[in-house]
């Protein structure tokens, strides 16, 4: 049953991917990247990555990203390891989805700065969340950057605290905080 899901899944966003890209732009996945940072001790910060798998955004505006956690990338193998089984549970929550709508004028002109509301779906909760963007419109492609950092907290997402704490003891049980900080670049190309 899980793997008709994930099939299931995967062919929504293939559809959707083929949509986008016939009305809009199409997320150029080598060329856009999404960042965070874990922190613990309060002071110690181990940066990380996250690539994107695909998404879109069509000409009025609608947008869709989806984030592959498999894909999260510290620069050390069994940090990654540990933040997919023990943290995010990616086993069972292996995607991260980010959809919502930017005014249509915000695609041509000049580079304008916004806030956008997105929804944004992690660990089977979903949520909305103000972004500040600054988006750069060019002939051909769609550059969007976060304008700050943005803060995310894992509790409002229902990753819970057991799943901290089963992460800080494979650290000596050093105190890890359960917001990050983000930032991403994104490139839609037409």
């Amino acid at each position: 049953m899980k793997k008709l899901i994930s099939t299931f899944g995967l062919l929504c966003t293939i559809i959707s991917a083929q949509s986008f890209a016939e009305s809009g732009y199409t997320l150029d996945p080598k060329l856009s990247n999404i960042t965070f940072a874990t922190i613990k001790k309060q002071f110690v910060i181990e940066p990380a990555s996250i690539k994107p798998m695909s998404g879109g955004l069509t000409e009025e505006g609608q947008f869709s990203i989806v984030l592959d956690l498999k894909s999260v990338s510290t620069g050390v193998a069994i940090r990654d390891q540990r933040l997919n089984e023990l943290y995010f549970e990616s086993m069972n929550f292996p995607e991260v989805k980010i959809s919502g709508k930017v005014e249509p004028s915000m695609l041509s002109g000049e580079p304008k700065r916004a806030t956008i509301a997105a929804e944004v779906t992690l660990h089977g909760v979903t949520k909305t969340i103000d972004f500040p963007v600054v988006v750069v419109p060019s002939s051909g492609f769609v550059m969007v950057s976060s304008a700050s950092t943005i803060i995310v907290n894992g509790a409002d997402f229902g990753i819970s605290t057991e799943n901290l704490n089963k992460l800080s003891a494979t650290v000596g049980g050093l105190a890890i905080s359960d917001k990050i900080p983000l930032s991403f670049n994104l490139l839609f190309d037409q």
